[in-house]
């Protein structure tokens, strides 16, 4: 685990929130996933079994593994709860700028000082959601892909006034996953991944 970050807490328990929440408790970290609506987390926990259970009877990992990973998730819908202690929150919200803003702004004031508040968005940039905190150094993009549990790239991006040691522990975070950072130097619409497939995207469409 990174030694900076021992509890983390997913919001959002869609497909790429639950998926994230999952990694993480594989790693080792006390990991909460949170959701507005109980049905949302129970279809979570029933996709994460099967996915994780199946992932057991092909040998891709150990049934005491993920055993463990169950002792280190909780499901809740009580968010303020869980993020008074968390080190890291990361925000898999619906992709809604105004939604964004208030939770994060809501974040803010319910998270220790300490606490990095990232969003997995490649859509909206931190940038847009860090000035509704009074952390904006604290504030970055973390962004997994889908699926989560299985994809190994993860873009870490900072806006103009993200910390150093917010990158450095967002990257050391990432890695200690068992994910490869991609890290960029700044911050820029669609980041490394979805611009060059936005590029092919757009050559394929001009050779057809």
């Amino acid at each position: 685990m990174s030694t900076d970050i021992r509890t983390v807490v997913v919001l959002g328990a869609g497909t790429m929130g639950s998926q994230i929440a999952a990694v993480a408790a594989l790693a080792g970290y006390t990991t909460a996933l949170v959701d507005i609506r109980q049905e949302q987390l129970d279809h979570a926990r029933a996709q994460l079994r099967s996915r994780l259970d199946r992932d057991v009877e092909k040998g891709r990992r150990t049934r005491a593994d993920v055993d463990a990973a169950w002792e280190q998730l909780t499901l809740t819908t009580d968010r303020d709860a869980v993020a008074a202690s968390a080190d890291l929150v990361i925000e898999a919200a619906v992709e809604d700028l105004k939604i964004k803003r208030s939770i994060f702004a809501e974040l803010d004031r319910v998270c220790p000082p300490h606490t990095l508040l990232v969003t997995n968005s490649s859509n909206i940039v931190s940038s847009r959601v860090a000035d509704a905190t009074d952390r904006p150094e604290k504030v970055c993009n973390l962004h997994f892909f889908n699926p989560a549990l299985v994809m190994a790239c993860v873009e870490v991006v900072p806006h103009e006034t993200t910390a150093p040691e917010t990158v450095d522990a967002a990257t050391a975070f990432v890695e200690s996953l068992g994910k490869t950072p991609v890290r960029l130097k700044r911050e820029v619409p669609g980041f490394v991944a979805n611009r060059l497939l936005n590029a092919l995207r757009r050559e394929a469409v001009g050779l057809y």
